[in-house]
């Protein structure tokens, strides 16, 4: 079993895609605003916590933050120059390409990462700090990734919802709402 494996990542493969046809944005604007105070409000409130999120997706609910990594964008421009200089980074718009991976389990790693779990990222433009997070997802580090999707899902809301900003998180708010619907009331 690969790192990548072990560390849960490839849940992430499980995760649909709701493209963004004007019924999915209209459904999830709709959505959008059952979700207060860490809730979502139907006939009862549902709290938003990793616990619901692991149970959904499987994904690992201790383990290292992937805040500590992601937050030090700044601050670790050894860390940045290293990743550039081995995995031959290039800089584009919006980050870092990824085509230039040759190891292609940190470049699936990333791919996954950057798609579903960060929320400033394009599929083929990272910031180096991913790569990085990547490496350590192929070498088996394990990280709370239930915890860090709560807590940017949440964040994610709240700009949507205030500041009219993108939300990313379309995915794990349908998937919520589907599971939600059919657990049983004691749940």
């Amino acid at each position: 079993m690969h790192g990548v494996e072990k560390a849960r990542l490839l849940h992430l493969l499980w995760i649909p895609h709701f493209h963004c046809m004007p019924i999915t944005i209209s459904v999830i604007r709709q959505l959008l605003c059952l979700v207060h105070d860490g809730y979502l409000w139907l006939e009862e409130p549902i709290p938003i916590i990793a616990e619901l999120i692991h149970h959904i997706f499987r994904l690992p609910c201790k383990g290292k933050d992937p805040v500590t990594i992601v937050e030090g964008k700044g601050s670790d421009l050894v860390l940045v120059e290293a990743m550039k200089e081995k995995y031959k980074l290039e800089r584009k718009k919006r980050g870092y390409t990824i085509s230039n991976i040759k190891d292609k389990w940190v470049c699936i790693a990333t791919q996954l990462l950057a798609s579903k779990v960060m929320r400033k990222c394009c599929v083929d433009e990272v910031l180096a700090l991913v790569v990085t997070l990547s490496k350590q997802c192929t070498e088996e580090v394990q990280f709370n990734w239930s915890e860090f999707l709560c807590e940017e899902f949440l964040t994610n809301c709240h700009e949507a919802q205030k500041q009219g900003k993108t939300f990313h998180y379309t995915w794990l708010l349908l998937s919520i709402m589907l599971v939600v619907g059919e657990l049983p009331e004691d749940s």
